[in-house]
């Protein structure tokens, strides 16, 4: 498209004072004096907030009072796979509620009767056991008694012959038979005495040693049920505390992942996980008022400082601002929400907030004191 001639001297006269204008304004700029406000810029601020003089501003995360649970499922070779689901997300549980059945529960439950049958079984061989002893011991008891009386009864019988030898009634041949009952009469007393003696021998606990045996072979038992049980238990996820299904990780037929199962937690009373910045830290004590603003509700949450960590670590949560500080240093508070606050913000675990804590006083006295020191 050509341009009329008579156009050119306008459109050259407005590049002129463009240009003009361009030189002026950037030599105002370069010449400015010190402290003429200019346009703003974008400042990097602290991660873990804005301290004002009598706030202390940081970010946080709701949280159950019981902290968010990760349910984990059964460990082994076998852990097997979800076969029933009991409960879905946003339900209530108690704690010992079953969640969620394996496939492995009937074979569990099946080495769990095998233990129980054989532990009855150690049982039943104890209490026999134990009366075979005891009978045992009576009747060797009563056979050491007949074998001494008929010891006596051959010494006795030894000692007439002896005597009537004396008036030439007996010969030599008939003393030696009544010797040689009395010998054998003495053998088996022996005999008699070593078997009682044998089955009387005590451990160091007082049972008698088949006795002992016995009761070994029980606890093993025992154990082995115990063990069966505790592998049954790991067929069943239960509930370990009262609370709320947050978020469900499996579903039926899946084996769990490093997920878990599921998260869960107390949601009955709310608290609220904040990080503040260590060197705001000193303006934050115990049982100070806390007020929580977020733009997924109205209003303010309000709550009070219940625990103050008692390390420096690093930042977690992070700022929306792409320009923020990702590596600060900052300690953990926690928040205890008062009731109504925690009522509103049951559905909302781990909604980021933001949290004003009022200043300890001290701690205020402390800052301006050491502000007034610097200037």
């Amino acid at each position: 498209m050509r341009i009329p001639l008579k156009v050119l001297p306008v459109l050259a006269a407005a590049l002129a004072v463009l240009a003009a204008a361009l030189v002026v304004s950037s030599w105002s700029t370069a010449n400015a004096p010190p402290g003429t406000p200019s346009s703003p810029s974008r400042v990097t601020v602290r991660p873990a907030g804005e301290a004002g003089d009598g706030v202390v501003v940081a970010l946080g995360r709701i949280e159950p009072a019981s902290r968010v649970l990760r349910l984990a499922g059964p460990t082994g070779n076998d852990p097997g796979r979800i076969a029933e689901l009991a409960v879905t997300e946003g339900q209530h549980v108690t704690r010992g509620q079953v969640l969620a059945v394996f496939d492995t529960e009937l074979r569990l439950a099946a080495a769990l009767a095998e233990a129980e049958a054989n532990a009855a079984l150690k049982k039943a061989q104890l209490a026999q056991k134990l009366a075979e002893l005891d009978n045992s011991e009576k009747s060797l008891a009563a056979s050491v008694e007949q074998q001494a009386a008929e010891r006596d009864r051959a010494q006795w019988e030894l000692d007439r012959y002896d005597h009537l030898k004396k008036f030439g009634m007996y010969t030599d041949p008939a003393l030696i038979d009544k010797r040689l009952a009395l010998l054998s009469a003495n053998r088996r007393l022996d005999a008699s005495k070593l078997a009682l003696e044998r089955i009387q021998v005590r451990d160091a606990g007082g049972l008698r040693l088949e006795e002992a045996v016995a009761y070994a072979e029980l606890a093993a038992a025992l154990a082995t049920v115990d063990r069966a049980r505790a592998d049954h238990a790991q067929s069943r996820l239960c509930a370990p505390i009262d609370g709320m299904i947050l978020r469900l990780h499996a579903r039926r037929g899946q084996q769990l992942g490093s997920d878990g199962f599921a998260e869960m937690g107390d949601v009955s009373t709310m608290m609220v996980r904040t990080e503040v910045f260590e060197a705001d830290i000193a303006g934050v004590v115990v049982g100070q008022p806390v007020a929580i603003t977020s733009r997924s509700f109205d209003g303010s949450l309000h709550g009070t400082v219940d625990r103050v960590g008692k390390a420096v670590g690093t930042q977690s949560i992070i700022r929306e601002d792409p320009a923020a500080v990702l590596d600060s240093r900052v300690v953990e508070v926690f928040i205890r929400l008062d009731a109504g606050s925690s009522a509103r913000v049951t559905n909302l675990t781990n909604l980021q907030v933001r949290v004003a804590i009022e200043r300890a006083v001290a701690a205020t006295g402390a800052s301006y004191r050491q502000s007034s020191r610097a200037d």
